[in-house]
């Protein structure tokens, strides 16, 4: 008898501290120290893949290309970003306002805001985004990702 109440005792014991415990993931599978958040200030005006993004961590500019071939994940003005912004070759971030991953290349970092718009520019005017945008007699018509038209 006297086993069966330790037993007993011992089980409910157990049962109360293991119900008790809550599972939460403290595991991050990203590296807290190369991935970065920005916030988008500047979308091209001609259509081309091209944004500026400013960084949380020290105010710069990066200058990004957007690999993706749907204009739908592109980056838009005032999304939230975070990755791996290190310069040069493809890289996949999260788009935290949008909700899902997109592939960007960065082109280059600036201090300055100005500098990198203006560098977004020239990029475009080489690209031959500008001439192409130039040239063509269809309106364009900017929309969100909801589909209503941006009213100016």
């Amino acid at each position: 008898m006297k086993r069966i109440f330790t037993f007993s005792i011992l089980s409910v014991l157990a049962v109360v501290v293991l119900a008790s415990c809550s599972k939460r993931d403290y595991w991050r599978d990203d590296d807290r120290y190369t991935n970065e958040t920005g916030i988008t200030v500047y979308v091209s005006e001609v259509g081309s893949p091209y944004s500026v993004v400013q960084m949380d961590y020290d105010g710069s500019y990066a200058v990004v290309y957007s690999l993706e071939k749907d204009k739908y994940y592109w980056p838009e003005k005032s999304d939230i970003i975070y990755g791996d912004f290190s310069v040069g070759g493809s890289r996949t971030l999260y788009n935290k306002t949008a909700g899902f991953n997109i592939r960007l290349e960065v082109d280059d970092f600036f201090d300055y805001k100005d500098d990198a718009i203006n560098s977004v520019i020239r990029k475009e005017d080489k690209g031959g985004y500008v001439a192409a945008f130039k040239n063509t007699n269809v309106k364009v018509s900017l929309q969100r990702r909801a589909g209503a038209p941006l009213v100016k």
